[in-house]
């Protein structure tokens, strides 16, 4: 499997619920917003509905008729539902478990179950004419896929082989951090990792299993497992020391950081 460029920003944005997370990113970005979530059958079982699985849409907010529409999604929002009537009793019944057929349900994976009732994922969604755009959003950051820039050997390679010494290399570079930053920057945030999303020593964050990570407790996470590997884009573009003992240690690098600073 080919290994892509996680970006994962921070932000100040409200998650407590669907609704004010909606509100709150219409007031910051240029968007129209439908929100809800996806109902799954099973789970209508379990609430005592006899419904399909189906895209439950809840409400919309246009902010201009000319603004592209994304929706919306509480990936926990029939969880919620579930706990809410059922309480701890709910993770004790079997027709809780259908995805799971006969694999045994311990303690361990009911704790695992209750974290996406502490740990808010929404995604914002988009399918338009540049192919399919999304944000995945946590309590503290969010993963951005929205612009493009390249894979992740090609994103390493960039400095690597030097291509930020040819000037048309480092204007699209450029572009793709600059259109990050606006994200970052309007959703509250200040700072940006990129992650190998197949990354051997990450043990699953870049691929969401950071979700339960507060920002603070990501950053020490990769600075902990990248260590001496982990480049600094601003400080290695604007600073020749750096530069040169990052390029001396013949390595690619297995985390970036970004500020900004070179860009502000």
């Amino acid at each position: 499997m080919g290994h892509d460029i996680s970006p994962i920003g921070n932000h100040n944005l409200n998650t407590s619920n669907l609704k004010e997370l909606a509100e709150d990113l219409t007031s910051r970005i240029d968007i129209n917003i439908e929100y809800g979530y996806w109902g799954i059958e099973e789970n209508y079982r379990l609430l005592g509905e006899n419904k399909k699985d189906h895209i439950i849409t809840l409400g919309k907010i246009v902010k201009d008729k000319s603004f592209q529409t994304f929706k919306l999604r509480d990936e926990n929002y029939q969880l919620k539902q579930l706990y809410e009537k059922f309480g701890d009793e709910l993770f004790h019944k079997p027709e809780y478990w259908w995805a799971y057929e006969d694999k045994l349900i311990n303690e361990d994976r009911i704790n695992e179950e209750k974290k996406d009732l502490l740990f808010p994922t929404y995604s914002l969604e988009i399918n338009s004419e540049e192919g399919f755009q999304y944000l995945t959003i946590n309590k503290e950051h969010y993963g951005n896929d929205i612009p493009y820039y390249s894979r992740w050997w090609d994103f390493c390679r960039f400095f690597t082989e030097k291509s930020y010494q040819d000037e048309d290399y480092l204007i699209v570079f450029n572009e793709f951090r600059k259109q990050l930053m606006n994200y970052t920057l309007k959703l509250g945030g200040n700072q940006m990792l990129y992650l190998d999303d197949q990354s051997y020593v990450l043990e699953g964050v870049g691929q969401g299993a950071e979700y339960e990570l507060s920002w603070k407790e990501l950053n020490k996470f990769v600075i902990e497992k990248t260590g001496k590997l982990l480049l600094d884009i601003p400080k290695f573009l604007t600073d020749k020391k750096y530069q040169k003992e990052f390029l001396q240690l013949k390595e690619y690098p297995l985390s970036m950081t970004d500020d900004f600073s070179d860009l502000l």
